[in-house]
């Protein structure tokens, strides 16, 4: 039985991309911290499509618990891994909480490359995927955000460029970057947390956000596209899903 495993899958895009490979019938292995939520979305899946759901609750930006977690998971047959844990911080570069932005990286940077190794060392010549997600301030640095946006600088770079070096040598697994826009989720609750923005200025953010048209749902429905297709990255960009064989070079020695 092959199973497509998301983290970060109790709310926001991790949920919705949950939704749409339910729907296209993928068994899944959802994880996040929060229990109860996985638990409601597993029931609510199970029994609309019929699929096996597999609960997985973890903390991954513990990093005890990283390793733990891929080696419970990898005993299933995992067809495809969307790395999509992850928060932001909004703030000024220097007034950003040092333990919040450090668990940030941790998760952002840390666990998604230590997961992509693993699965990618034991999945080299197997016909499986993994996506990892970024984010459109992964490609344009957010002001607000420098902190944010400089991590998934770091996931689409590192992330393009295994994808490319695997192309290359010609092994079978596909890696692939998602990069979503502005989208209708719990992001920006995280975000704020430990601001030290004014008030007037966190008003001004969330007017901003409140103007996504992007929900988690149509997130989901794009990414499903980059999952078909053999291009690497998928970018939003003018409010639709732009693919592409990726924006960074690559220097070999041949």
């Amino acid at each position: 039985m092959k199973y497509t495993l998301i983290t970060g899958a109790s709310s926001g895009i991790g949920k919705g991309l949950a939704e749409k490979f339910a729907s296209k019938r993928h068994n899944l292995i959802i994880a996040a911290r929060r229990t109860n939520l996985l638990n409601e979305i597993k029931k609510e899946l199970e029994n609309r499509y019929k699929i096996d759901v597999v609960v997985f609750t973890v903390d991954l930006s513990k990093e005890q618990e990283v390793e733990k977690f891929y080696n419970d998971v990898k005993k299933y047959d995992i067809e495809l891994f969307i790395n999509n844990a992850g928060f932001g911080d909004l703030n000024l570069a220097w007034d950003s909480d040092l333990d919040k932005i450090k668990k940030m990286l941790d998760l952002n940077i840390k666990t998604l490359t230590t997961l992509s190794i693993m699965f990618i060392r034991d999945n080299l010549d197997k016909d499986v995927q993994l996506i990892n997600v970024s984010s459109g301030a992964g490609y344009n640095i957010f002001a607000w955000s420098i902190n944010y946006s400089s991590s998934k600088v770091f996931v689409s770079a590192w992330t393009e460029s295994v994808a490319k070096q695997l192309k290359k040598l010609n092994k079978k697994i596909k890696v692939k970057v998602l990069a979503p826009g502005v989208t209708k989720s719990e992001f920006s609750d995280q975000a704020l947390l430990k601001t030290k923005f004014k008030k007037e200025q966190i008003e001004k953010y969330r007017n901003w956000k409140s103007k996504a048209i992007w929900t988690a749902k149509d997130l989901a429905n794009e990414t499903y596209k980059l999952y078909k297709s053999d291009q690497i990255v998928g970018i939003i960009k003018n409010n639709k899903l732009e693919l592409s064989d990726g924006y960074y070079d690559i220097f070999w020695i041949d």
